[in-house]
């Protein structure tokens, strides 16, 4: 059997679902945590000390929401959030006192994307909500996963095209893994949160008729770190017969790979004509590597993957488009910068190609990417050429000429 009755069916009813709409939302949410961001956590190795996880204090959270009604009482909310985790690692001695006590945050980006149901009342209306969960993360000390499901239950109140929406919601993350066992970051997470929104004008034109807003999702199709391999030394733990340990030092191979990353960040669209437009996005995209060592004695270190760096992209893109009956295929190009971090390049060069297709207001346009960096200093040792596979999701604009 053909699915493309019924594919084509879910078209028409999305596209009639957003023509007719009602109008699209932006504001700002934010919030605090109600759980810890890390299990309180000791672990003992034998012949090594002990090491202690936990968190410090509970997690502030703030961002930027979109939120689109298909129906009064339907919507769709993405959603933006800033997080940092708050976590402390500690040395633990035989007779159990702490050494080393260090602040060891991460940062994130948190991303849910919800379906949202609203219940009928006069002054107030309670809504639930869920959907899957995204998020990027930075200045790892830790390696939180990236995907996860959330849902929520809240309530709204309405003053003319304002709304204040406090919200509880719950957030579970695929389990962290160190080492091959579970990590010390806590999975379930919940939060009490505020969103404050108004209304656009025009579900089809929030910022103009010649705006487009939205976000970019995507992944890194090439490594960010070349594949090294290097001499170095490693330490060996030696028992005392007094108690406590010598480190005695032996040679080791380090061998260091790149890994592939996880992209997103808001989208401005200016568009010139229906054909040709630009774009300037704000992409957060972490640089990570995965690096193990072995020792000249054959004991091998697990292999880890951690963030060396979290930049900040900000491509500006000239797009063409080619209208066709049900898509627009387009080619983009221009420059490329980057926030300074370390001693990276802070520009380069990128160019794309894919096409838009449109859900009514809703434009869908996925593509791929090629960006080539500047020459940075030595020691970065990061990719110069990079390749990803990106979606974005934006409203408003005018549709492309047939």
């Amino acid at each position: 059997m053909s699915l493309r009755p019924f594919l084509r069916l879910c078209g028409l009813t999305l596209a009639a679902a957003f023509a007719y709409g009602q109008n699209l939302s932006i504001g700002l949410i934010g919030g605090t945590s109600l759980t810890d961001a890390a299990r309180d956590v000791t672990r003992s190795t034998p012949g090594f000390p002990g090491t202690r996880v936990w968190s410090q204090s509970k997690d502030w959270q703030a961002g930027a929401a979109v939120e689109y009604r298909v129906r009064p009482w339907l919507s769709l909310e993405v959603d933006g959030i800033y997080r940092e985790l708050h976590i402390t690692w500690a040395g633990v001695e035989p007779d159990g006192t702490l050494n080393s006590v260090s602040p060891s945050p991460v940062v994130t980006w948190e991303f849910p994307v919800l379906l949202k149901h609203r219940f009928r009342f006069d002054n107030w209306q309670p809504f639930v909500e869920a959907g899957p969960a995204f998020r990027t993360t930075g200045n790892l000390n830790f390696s939180p996963t990236h995907y996860g499901a959330a849902a929520g239950l809240g309530v709204e109140k309405r003053w003319g095209s304002w709304s204040f929406a406090p919200v509880v919601r719950y957030t579970r993350w695929a389990r962290e893994q160190s080492n091959g066992t579970q990590g010390s970051l806590q999975p379930n997470q919940l939060e009490l949160l505020v969103a404050i929104g108004r209304a656009s004008e025009s579900s089809f034109h929030p910022a103009g008729a010649r705006v487009s807003l939205g976000a970019v999702v995507g992944f890194g199709l090439t490594l960010d770190y070349p594949e090294t391999t290097y001499r170095t030394q490693g330490l060996i733990a030696v028992p005392q017969p007094g108690g406590g340990y010598t480190y005695d030092q032996v040679g080791a191979v380090q061998y260091l790979t790149g890994a592939r990353s996880l992209i997103a960040g808001p989208s401005v669209e200016i568009h010139v004509t229906p054909r040709l437009s630009v774009e300037v996005d704000a992409l957060h995209k972490p640089l990570r590597s995965r690096g193990w060592m072995v020792l000249d004695n054959g004991v091998q270190y697990p292999a880890r993957t951690a963030t060396m760096a979290a930049t900040w992209q900000l491509p500006v893109l000239a797009k063409f488009r080619v209208g066709w009956r049900h898509a627009n295929p387009f080619v983009e190009a221009g420059p490329s910068f980057r926030l300074p971090q370390w001693d990276l390049s802070t520009y380069g060069v990128s160019a794309g190609a894919g096409v838009e297709m449109r859900l009514g207001a809703l434009k869908f346009s996925p593509a791929v990417r090629w960006t080539h960096w500047g020459a940075g200093g030595v020691a970065s040792g990061v990719a110069r050429n990079e390749a990803s596979v990106l979606a974005s999701f934006s409203f408003g604009g005018p549709r492309a000429a047939k």
